[in-house]
C-alpha cells in the first residue's frame, strides 16, 4: 500500500516538473561521468555579476571585503574556467561573513565562499574543490531550476499532493488530528524537490572533480578533504541546531500553558486539574509544528529518495575517481599557496577578527558582559572596524552593557564596500523606537534605495514604511514586491499588516486552537 502511494505522488512531482526536466543538460535523468565533460550549454543569459554580488549582501551579514584573498580566490577560479574551456564567462568569488562551512553560487557567475571556510580548509586542493564543485553549478546551468523550485512551491501550498500524505501520517502511531492538519504543506512541498537537489550536487562533483585532476590537485588532500570536512561539521551543527530547537520549542509550550493559566485566572477560575490538563494540551498544540516537522521529516526519509548526506556523496564520487587515478602517481597537497594566502598581513587580520568576534558572541551567550565588549572592541578594530558583523556584534554587547551605541553602525553604512542591508533594518528601527522618525526614515530610504533590487530587502522595509507611512502604502509595496518577486509574496503580504490585522490573525489563531483542544478534550 505504502509502495504504491509513493509511485503515485512521484508521478505526479514527475508531472508538474516535466517541463523542467528537458532544460537539463542531456535532458530528463542526466548523469555527468567523472572524466568527461559536456558542451556548456549554449545562448546563456547572465545577470549582472555587480548587481548580483551587492543583492548578495543583503543576506545574512552580508560580504566581506578582502581584496588580497579575493584577488587569489579569483585567480583560482581563472584556472577553473580555463581548464573548463570557458574563460571568458563572467562571476567572481566573494567572501561571506558566515562562520559556518557554507558556499554557493548564482546564475549570474559569482561564487560565494564563506569565512568559515577560509578558517578551516588546509590546502589549495582544497580550496579548488570547493571552487570547482560551484562552478559545475554554474557551467551545467543548474540556476535555471530556481524558478521551477518557486512553482513547485506554490504548487504545494495547494496541498494536492501534500494532504494525501498528512492523512497518511495522521494515521501513524503516536500522530495527533493537530499533527494532520499542518502536515500537508511540508510534505507537499518536499515531495517535488529532493531527487533533483540528488542529481544536481552529484553532477556538480563530478564535474569539480573532473577539473580538478585536469589541473593537478590531489583528489585525497582536495574533493575528499573537502566533502569530510564538511560531512563533520554538518553533524556537529546538526546537534547543536537540535539542542537550540528543542530549548525553543519548550519555550513555545511552555509560553501556551502559561496564557491558559492567565486566561482562567482572569476569568476568576481556580487552576484546578481541568485547567492544567487544558494548558497542556495548548502547550502539545503549540508544539506540534516542531514536532511535526521532525516526526514527519523521519517518515518521510524512510518512504522515498532524499537529498544524499555528504557521505554518500563522496561514496559516489570515489567510486568514479579511483579508475582514473589508477597508475598515475598522486601530487601532494598545495598547502604551502593556501597558506601564504592566509597570512598575508591584512588576510590574516580579519580572520583573527571575525575569530574574536565569535568569541564575543560567545561571551554574550554566556552572559559575560565585559568580556563581550572588550572583545568586540578588537574585532571591530583595524581591516574590519567598517564591517557589518564585528560592528553588530560590538553594538549587541554595548547594549547589554547598558550603553549606547548604535550610532557606530553609521560606520558600516557609510562604507560603500561594506554596507549591509540588516545594518540599515537594525540602525532605522533604532532610531525610530528612540522617536526619532525622521533620521530613522533617511536611514532606511538610503538602505532601501541601495537593496531594492533584492528581494530579501522588501519585507522588512514594507513593514518599517507601514509605521512610518501608513500601512494603506505599506500595501501597495507589498503589491509591487509580488509584481517583482512572486516568491516573496506571501512574506511580503504578511510584512503590510498592520498591528490590528495582526491582532485579529492572533486572535482568530488562538480561537481555533481552543475550539480544537476543546475537541480534543471532549
Amino acid at each position: 500500500m505504502r509502495s504504491a502511494h509513493i509511485l503515485r505522488l512521484t508521478a505526479v512531482s514527475g508531472a508538474l516538473l516535466l517541463g523542467a526536466c528537458s532544460t537539463l543538460p542531456g535532458g530528463k535523468g542526466f548523469s555527468l561521468t567523472a572524466g568527461q565533460l559536456p558542451a556548456p550549454p549554449a545562448d546563456r543569459v547572465w545577470p549582472n555579476p555587480d548587481l548580483d554580488a551587492r543583492n548578495q549582501r543583503a543576506q545574512g551579514m552580508g560580504l566581506v571585503a578582502m581584496p588580497e584573498m579575493e584577488a587569489y580566490l579569483n585567480g583560482l577560479l581563472a584556472k577553473v574556467k580555463n581548464a573548463a574551456g570557458v574563460p571568458g564567462w563572467p562571476g567572481a568569488v566573494h567572501v561571506t561573513a558566515s562562520s559556518a562551512l557554507e558556499a554557493y553560487s548564482t546564475g549570474a557567475g559569482n561564487i560565494y565562499l564563506s569565512m568559515g571556510w577560509l578558517s578551516s580548509a588546509e590546502s589549495e586542493d582544497e580550496i579548488v574543490a570547493i571552487l570547482s564543485h560551484e562552478f559545475g553549478h554554474i557551467y551545467l546551468d543548474y540556476h535555471q531550476l530556481e524558478s521551477v523550485n518557486a512553482a513547485g512551491d506554490q504548487v504545494a501550498s495547494l496541498a494536492v499532493v501534500g494532504v494525501a500524505l498528512a492523512r497518511k501520517a495522521g494515521s501513524a502511531a503516536g500522530w495527533s488530528p493537530v499533527d494532520s492538519v499542518i502536515a500537508s504543506y511540508t510534505l507537499g512541498k518536499n515531495v517535488l524537490v529532493p531527487a533533483w537537489g540528488r542529481q544536481q550536487e552529484e553532477n556538480a562533483d563530478r564535474f569539480g572533480a573532473t577539473v580538478s585532476l585536469e589541473l593537478g590537485y590531489s583528489y585525497t588532500q582536495g574533493f575528499k578533504a573537502f566533502l569530510e570536512r564538511q560531512a563533520t561539521w554538518e553533524t556537529e551543527n546538526a546537534k547543536t541546531q537540535e539542542e537550540a530547537r528543542q530549548r525553543m520549542l519548550e519555550q513555545i509550550k511552555q509560553a501556551a500553558a502559561d496564557t491558559t493559566r492567565k486566561q482562567a485566572a482572569a476569568k476568576g477560575n481556580d487552576i484546578a486539574p481541568l485547567t492544567e490538563f487544558q494548558a497542556s494540551l495548548n502547550s502539545g498544540v503549540a508544539g506540534a509544528g516542531e514536532g511535526l516537522r521532525n516526526g514527519l521529516d523521519d517518515i518521510w526519509n524512510k518512504l522515498t529518495v532524499k537529498h544524499p548526506d555528504t557521505g554518500a556523496r563522496l561514496a559516489s564520487l570515489t567510486e568514479q575517481v579511483m579508475p582514473l587515478m589508477a597508475g598515475k602517481p598522486r601530487p601532494p597537497a598545495a598547502a604551502a599557496p593556501w597558506n601564504k594566502a592566509r597570512t598575508q598581513r591584512r588576510t590574516a587580520a580579519l580572520l583573527k577578527n571575525y575569530k574574536t568576534a565569535a568569541e564575543a558572541q560567545q561571551a554574550l551567550q554566556a552572559q559575560d558582559y565585559p568580556r563581550a565588549r572588550k572583545l568586540a572592541g578588537q574585532a571591530a578594530s583595524g581591516p574590519s572596524a567598517t564591517h557589518a558583523l564585528p560592528l553588530l556584534t560590538l553594538n549587541m554587547a554595548q547594549a547589554e552593557s547598558g550603553a549606547r551605541g548604535s550610532a557606530l553602525l553609521d560606520r558600516n553604512l557609510a562604507s560603500e564596500g561594506d554596507r549591509a542591508w540588516q545594518v540599515y533594518v537594525l540602525r532605522a528601527n533604532n532610531l525610530l523606537g528612540a522617536g526619532q522618525s525622521a533620521p530613522a526614515s533617511k536611514v532606511m530610504d538610503q538602505g532601501f534605495g541601495y537593496f531594492k533590487t533584492s528581494a530579501l530587502a522588501w519585507p522588512e522595509a514594507i513593514r518599517f514604511y507601514g509605521q512610518t507611512q501608513g500601512w494603506e502604502q505599506a500595501r501597495k509595496l507589498a503589491q509591487e514586491c509580488a509584481s517583482r518577486f512572486s516568491s516573496y509574496a506571501a512574506e511580503c503580504g504578511k510584512a503590510a499588516k498592520s498591528p490590528a490585522e495582526q491582532a485579529e490573525a492572533k486572535r482568530r489563531s488562538e480561537q481555533k486552537t481552543q475550539s480544537l483542544v476543546d475537541k480534543l478534550f471532549k
